[in-house]
């Protein structure tokens, strides 16, 4: 335009800003806050609301929440604009996609704010609040201003509700997480040395409650008409799960089925995490051959869920096979064992009886040295010094009878033997390596070095 001669006037810059803010695939915050100050020196053009909305709305895209308030401040505080339901809801947003608690006050704030002005909010500053709720785990008041949007005769859609939905979700994860904790944590206590044998208790009582909101969520949008989409059932099944709800979440993947919503990785992963909390094998191994039916390839977290139903249910032929199926894959398939998988197998099979499951511990310690997983595959020839402190008990019995075996295989070949510290910690690992070394390996331990075998 400038070469031409002629010179750009709100409207121009207004549509360019509008540009920047509609981008999904890249963020353009700086061009749109760039576009702004040009906007905001050129002679004769003044920005208006227009601008500083779309200005804002490309903050928002790019998770700059900071940038976006600056501009709403600065708008404020100049006093010449009329300010409307789109200026608060855009800067709602941006506080709502950069997350956390305090971008989450600063949203239900700007709300209030509106309402003191006599601004009415619509359905999409509901749902930007409703997100921000989401965001920073209020669950509480994101139902709130569900009620409210019914109270005002608002129609609540499909994103929103899946925003309280996944609110309920992270809620009761992070309950089913501190229950765990504590349930680690009063084994601890009580200083049980039993690999495994302390089941923890049911989810907290709040995991539950959680999940029934979530549920009840579902069956309104049906009631109201509104479309669930595969987001909203994965949500609904992590929440289930997390509260050891294994029948619901089973019945979710069947319900999105019935919706013609085709269930995605995370839906299935959730509903078999769901299962192997509950010790149902059979289930979860049904949802996992479903989900390779449906042309889903499962991913780590999903073989990993598997493992753990049959960990839980005292599976060690099958949990194995599925160790042999992972090692297997190909590298494309991106898809290899971790040390959570490594833990759950050999706890598994320690478990079991018989010398094919103790060869099988064997084994799957032995590759997964060689993997990488765990140890170093040259560490007995580089150093006097293994730590097994951070290991579980069947994993470090593992380890105590890989590394004798190493000692033993070297010493044929070598007359030159070094001294071997196992590095336990200060902790009950410490006389439980004592017991494997006498029991199982019988070798002199004659060490008593702190936190050392």
């Amino acid at each position: 335009m400038r070469r031409r001669g002629v010179r750009p006037d709100a409207r121009a810059y207004n549509s360019l800003l509008r540009t920047c803010a509609s981008d999904v695939e890249v963020p353009r915050w700086r061009e749109g806050l760039s576009l702004l100050s040009q906007c905001q020196r050129e002679p004769g053009v003044d920005a208006d609301l227009v601008s500083y909305t779309a200005a804002m709305r490309a903050c928002a895209r790019g998770r700059k929440a900071g940038k976006a308030m600056e501009l709403f401040r600065a708008v404020k505080d100049m006093g010449t604009l009329e300010l409307d339901v789109y200026f608060y809801t855009t800067a709602m947003d941006a506080c709502a996609k950069e997350g956390g608690r305090r971008w989450m006050e600063e949203a239900l704030s700007l709300l209030d704010e509106m309402g003191e002005r006599g601004i009415v909010p619509n359905e999409v500053t509901y749902g930007v609040a409703v997100a921000a709720c989401g965001n920073g785990g209020r669950w509480e008041k994101a139902l709130e201003l569900l009620d409210r949007m019914r109270d005002a005769g608002l129609r609540i859609n499909t994103i929103t509700y899946n925003s309280a939905i996944a609110a309920l979700s992270r809620a009761a994860r992070a309950e089913s997480r501190q229950q765990h904790q504590n349930d680690q944590q009063r084994r601890r206590r009580r200083q049980n040395s039993a690999p495994g044998g302390d089941p923890s208790s049911p989810p907290a009582a709040d995991a539950n409650v959680l999940s029934e909101k979530a549920l009840r969520l579902i069956e309104r949008m049906g009631e109201e008409g509104v479309r669930r989409d595969s987001f909203t059932y994965s949500s609904a099944i992590g929440a289930c799960g997390a509260a050891g709800r294994w029948r619901e979440a089973v019945d979710l993947i069947g319900a999105m089925k019935g919706d013609g919503t085709r269930p995605n990785r995370v839906a299935y992963t959730s509903a078999i995490t769901a299962c192997a909390s509950s010790r149902q094998w059979e289930s979860a191994f049904e949802l996992f051959n479903e989900m390779k039916n449906d042309g889903l390839q499962p991913d780590l977290v999903a073989y990993n869920a598997l493992i753990g139903a049959g960990m839980n249910s005292n599976k060690p032929i099958e949990v194995y096979d599925m160790w042999r199926e992972m090692c297997q894959l190909s590298s494309s398939e991106k898809v290899s064992p971790d040390i959570v998988t490594l833990t759950e197998v050999i706890a598994t099979l320690d478990k079991a009886p018989g010398r094919v499951n103790r060869e099988r511990v064997d084994e799957v310690f032995s590759e997964a040295v060689t993997r990488g997983l765990i140890l170093r595959k040259d560490s007995l020839d580089t150093s006097s010094e293994v730590d097994i402190s951070t290991m579980s008990f069947p994993v470090a019995r593992a380890a105590c009878r890989f590394i004798f075996r190493r000692i033993a295989e070297r010493s044929c070949k070598d007359d030159e033997m070094r001294d071997l510290s196992l590095i336990t910690g200060p902790s009950r690992m410490r006389e439980y390596v004592r017991e494997v070394l006498r029991d199982e390996l019988k070798p002199p331990c004659l060490r008593r070095n702190k936190g050392h075998c």
